[in-house]
């Protein structure tokens, strides 16, 4: 007869199950395949939310031009609450998908002050008087700009010196890149001369 110790060998060496090196191997290759895929994933989804940002500003961008036929003039700064009442222009204000903005940025009592509490998830929108003066402003033609926030979800820069700028987005800066998406009119004048005679 086998003694018990041989017994214990003979049973517990025919067991079914995964040593533990196996089970850390197979986790240790699912967290590389995790490091591969999220970042792809979050840059496609900052992706998919600058495209939405860009449609939303080409119906608003619509919208204002529609009002502005209507007014013959372009309504006062965060005035967007126009293109629904009295008359919509617009069927619904969109949301930026990147907003609300956070509350650390410096702009942020200035956009609580006119859009109400809670902080709305509205794209900014600069009308006139802002650009009526500005001799840059005035030869470029530029009445209005909407601001959506970007991936940063901050309107300033709020980085030393640079605190009261306005940065641009940059999709090539990866899926937290700091600065705003703007469409200036009327006329979809490009951000980059905007900025070159504003900032």
């Amino acid at each position: 007869m086998y003694s018990e110790k041989v017994y214990r060998r003979l049973v517990y060496s025919n067991s079914i199950g995964f040593t533990l090196i196996e089970l850390l191997i197979v986790i240790a290759i699912i967290l590389i395949l995790i490091s591969i895929a999220l970042p792809n994933f979050l840059d496609a989804q900052a992706r998919a939310k600058v495209t939405k940002c860009e449609g939303d500003m080409k119906a608003m961008d619509d919208a204002i031009m529609s009002y502005y036929l209507d007014w013959k003039k372009f309504f006062g700064p965060f005035e967007i609450k126009r293109l629904t009442t009295p008359t919509p222009y617009i069927k619904q204000l969109p949301n930026d998908p990147f907003g609300p903005l956070v509350s650390t940025d410096q702009g942020y009592q200035t956009v609580l002050g006119y859009y109400g509490s809670p902080i709305k998830r509205l794209y900014i929108y600069h009308g006139p008087p802002t650009f009526d003066t500005h001799p840059g402003m005035k030869r470029l033609g530029i009445k209005w700009v909407l601001t959506g926030l970007g991936p940063d979800s901050g309107w300033f820069d709020n980085t030393g010196s640079n605190s009261n700028r306005y940065p641009r987005y940059n999709p090539t800066n990866g899926s937290r890149s700091r600065g705003n998406i703007e469409r200036v009119g009327p006329g979809q004048i490009p951000q980059d001369k905007y900025r070159l005679f504003w900032d």
